[in-house]
């Protein structure tokens, strides 16, 4: 089932709206990146509202470490995590995967991680427990699939060091702003001299399975309420 996201900018030129998909069965995991100011919560939280709309069994389980006021409205709900209780989020979600795995948990309806600046995290962590969470976050990225379980990570850069060598299976990668160079290179590089020096907030490029480019544009949000009340839906049944 396809989960509409954005808006094809190069449509909009011609004044045309045209809806940019996600199909989760071909791309079951997503990075959204970009530096601070360019987007990323915004499209995210949209994201996620959408998911929770159109596949009403779908649960989600947030990981806010950057413990802003972004999410406070998931405050005191079953999978939401804060900070330095992102490590109990990651491990409850682990777990559910391993229980999938097992055959304990016969359940097949997609569960979603959201993790906000997971590099952070994994910076603040000491470097033997760092590794143990990025081995787990591995594991996902490999092996979700099979057992309707996804990851979508927001951060400022990707670099593969925090994922490794799993970060190729990010199947839809999601860059907002005006990336840097390294950034293209990591992510876009087929098809960086397409990309142009003009992104401003909302705006930016979107990469399924390495070779389907769009120029996008995150869709101004009317009712944040109402976008909220969906997401939290999806946390807490």
């Amino acid at each position: 089932m396809g989960i509409q996201l954005f808006l094809n900018e190069q449509y909009l030129s011609y004044q045309i709206r045209q809806i940019v998909e996600w199909l989760p069965e071909k791309a079951p995991h997503a990075v959204i990146f970009g530096a601070t100011g360019s987007g990323k919560t915004y499209a995210t939280k949209l994201m996620l509202g959408r998911i929770s709309l159109h596949i009403s069994n779908s649960q989600i389980y947030v990981c806010d470490y950057k413990g802003d006021d972004d999410f406070s409205f998931l405050s005191g709900t079953s999978r939401f995590y804060r900070f330095h209780d992102c490590s109990k989020g990651l491990d409850n979600f682990f777990k559910r995967f391993q229980d999938r795995q097992s055959g304990l948990d016969t359940s097949r309806n997609m569960i979603i991680l959201y993790f906000d600046e997971w590099a952070s995290y994994c910076n603040n962590l000491e470097k033997k427990v760092a590794e143990e969470e990025k081995r787990k976050l591995a594991t996902l990225l490999m092996l979700g699939r099979s057992f309707h379980v996804h990851i979508i990570i927001a951060q400022q850069r990707v670099d593969a060091v925090y994922f490794n060598s799993a970060r190729d299976n990010f199947n839809l990668v999601i860059g907002l702003g005006n990336l840097s160079q390294e950034s293209k290179d990591m992510l876009f590089h087929e098809f960086k001299d397409q990309m142009k020096p003009d992104r401003k907030q909302g705006t930016g490029y979107m990469l399924t399975n390495g070779t389907d480019f769009t120029q996008i544009q995150v869709p101004t949000i009317n009712d944040k309420e109402k976008l909220h009340k969906y997401i939290k839906m999806a946390v807490t049944r």
